[in-house]
């Protein structure tokens, strides 16, 4: 019988920002809202190098910029799927432009531990790092490892464009929250030197684009990749400025503006606006108008360049693909074509799983487009689902692999399932309920591609 768990208390501690106040939870500290950039509108970021007084990292902050902040009441389709898969309901608060934080989860007493840094999914249009029915670092705590979970901007203030403005703001938040966290994070118990990204869906895609892009060189030393890894170029990620270049002069044009500068003080909802209707009004850009995009600085090349032109950091990977996941055979494909190509480089090693479990209860989608992250996560009991024990060792098995991977670049350890690289002969990592090594099925991916998914690539 479990005891009574302890109430929170106030921990604080000295960064070489200043002080900072944070909370004592479930044998963890965790520092929630803690700001680690500053922007204006489509400027870039300044990273957070100082504050006055004790900075209070109690309360969660606020999420970036999006749809639910300007319609609470006319939710998007995706929107309500996955907000609807937590038991408990949340109440999010947004920031027009100010939403620029991580939140810490570390182990008390710690000293030279790993870091593992999440990006968040949602079409770089939503989402957040404020999730604490799935985004929690409890379970990474209790095997030594500190959690980071970041915001980073969104939709229309990520991807301003024009002869000035060349978007790829998002990435650029990223690149900033990752020095911070090299610059801060040695305060908190852990190794600026051991820093492996991670990221799911967009937050996966940005990790694929950091892994070449020139500002975040040295920043990480390895990725995790969950639904979109690898040359993905065929889903039309990076976005070329010719995709983009109408979506923006659509929006000056209806907002009066010959100029991104002359917008700059637009109200944030008549902006999203504008920016929502372009999309609406140009349907032929409005898959891509808010990825990055190829500006040759940020994203200097697509995947196969880089790749040729030697960009790319040799750093080992996890690469997760879902069986019902958005385009899964393109994502399976993706994973396993850059698993060869390392290979065959003589580079790190690239292990891709395929999750093939499908959450129990009302699902007609099978193992659908992040259904993984409540596993990887360890936060089942937080999930609106009637999980069963195999579910749980699907968890177990996630949590022990990314975890070793996190400390050693391999996710391999004691009581697991073998999984090796996928580069030699292609197999990948059945997670289901015979947890084992096979070769995919990616004609049976393929027939799933053609099927109805809860949520569009994201």
């Amino acid at each position: 019988m479990r005891g009574r768990r302890k109430p929170n208390s106030y921990i604080q501690l000295t960064t070489s920002c200043g002080e900072i106040k944070g909370l004592r939870q479930e044998g963890c500290l965790v520092f929630e809202g803690v700001k680690y950039a500053e922007a204006g509108r489509w400027e870039d970021p300044q990273v957070i190098r100082g504050w006055e007084g004790v900075y209070d990292a109690t309360r969660r902050g606020p999420a970036c910029c999006q749809h639910l902040q300007f319609h609470r009441r006319q939710p998007a389709a995706f929107n309500d799927f996955y907000y609807n898969e937590n038991a408990e309901k949340q109440i999010y608060e947004y920031s027009e432009e100010d939403g620029l934080n991580l939140n810490i989860w570390a182990p008390e007493k710690g000293e030279n531990l790993p870091v593992a840094v999440f990006v968040h999914g949602g079409s770089f249009v939503s989402g957040s790092n404020t999730s604490p029915n799935i985004f929690r670092g409890v379970d990474y705590c209790r095997r030594g490892i500190i959690l980071v979970n970041i915001n980073y901007r969104l939709n229309a203030f990520a991807t301003g464009y024009d002869k000035t403005h060349h978007g790829n703001y998002a990435l650029k938040d990223q690149v900033a929250a990752l020095t911070w966290v090299r610059e801060n994070i040695a305060a908190f118990g852990g190794d600026p030197e051991r820093v492996t990204l991670m990221g799911e869906s967009a937050g996966a895609l940005s990790v694929q684009l950091l892994m070449y892009c020139p500002y975040a060189k040295g920043l990480f030393r390895g990725a995790v990749m969950m639904s979109g890894g690898g040359d993905l170029s065929a889903l039309g990620t990076p976005n070329r400025p010719v995709r983009i270049r109408p979506v923006w002069e659509w929006v000056k044009k209806s907002l009066g503006a010959a100029t991104l500068q002359e917008l700059k003080t637009c109200p944030a909802y008549r902006l999203y606006a504008a920016w929502q209707k372009a999309l609406d009004d140009l349907p032929q850009y409005a898959a891509g108008a808010s990825k990055p995009v190829l500006d040759g600085k940020v994203v200097p090349a697509g995947v196969a360049q880089a790749r040729e032109e030697g960009l790319l950091a040799d750093v080992p990977c996890i690469i997760g693909v879902l069986s019902a996941d958005s385009w899964p055979y393109t994502l399976c494909s993706a994973a396993l074509d850059y698993a060869s190509k390392q290979e065959r480089a003589g580079g790190a090693p690239v292990y891709v799983y395929l999750f093939d479990r499908t959450p129990p209860g009302e699902n007609p989608f099978g193992a659908f487009h992040g259904a993984d992250l409540w596993y990887v996560f360890g936060t089942l009991d937080r999930g609106r689902r009637p999980y069963e024990p195999v579910d749980k060792a699907i968890s177990g098995y996630l949590l022990g692999y990314v975890s070793n991977f996190v400390k050693t670049g391999d996710p391999n350890g004691p009581l697991l399932p073998r999984w090796d690289g996928a580069g030699k002969d292609g197999q990948v990592l059945r997670l289901a309920e015979d947890t084992a090594m096979c070769r995919p099925d990616l004609e049976g991916l393929g027939r799933t591609q053609s099927m109805a998914s809860p949520y569009p690539y994201c």
